[in-house]
């Protein structure tokens, strides 16, 4: 399941939001007619993903750490904690809660952003400021890149 794209829907008054049909279609194979949004641990926004996925990070924690470790056990109340489930409804709406809208600033505006496995939900104005950071940087990797490929000696699959 691969997310890509980014697409900008309105939010209503209620906080429901229309999640964009791409994303609903990759998110129909799984067992759960919705998605789980939590809080980013790195970023000023919402991330969203299957239900599958939240499980795998679970399973993960199980297995990196002792049952009593409490880095697993503050992951475990951030991630999985903070985690809802939101059902689509008849529409392909979401109603993301107040805590969650509170979290990433978003009030009428939400950006939907693909990144791989999981998508961000942005308020737009960050979103903005956030998009630009990064393209400044992949900007430089990508000029960093091409300097080594003219490079032989440090291309990929140069003879030592």
């Amino acid at each position: 399941m691969r997310f890509t794209a980014n697409y900008t829907n309105k939010v209503d008054k209620k906080g429901r939001v229309s999640v964009p049909s791409r994303f609903r279609a990759l998110l129909a194979a799984s067992e759960f007619n919705g998605v789980a949004v939590y809080e980013s641990f790195k970023l000023p926004c919402l991330e969203a993903s299957s239900r599958e996925f939240i499980d795998g990070l679970s399973e993960q924690l199980n297995e990196e750490f002792g049952a009593f470790d409490d880095e697993k056990e503050a992951l475990a109340a951030a991630l999985l904690g903070g985690t809802f489930d939101l059902p689509f409804d008849a529409e392909g709406r979401i109603l993301l809660p107040q805590p969650l809208l509170r979290f990433a600033g978003i009030t009428d505006t939400a950006v939907f952003v693909g990144v791989g496995e999981k998508f961000l939900i942005w308020e737009p104005q960050a979103w903005e400021v956030y998009r630009e950071e990064q393209r400044a940087l992949a900007r430089a990797a990508a000029l960093k890149l091409g300097a080594l490929r003219r490079r032989p000696e440090l291309s990929r699959g140069a003879e030592t």
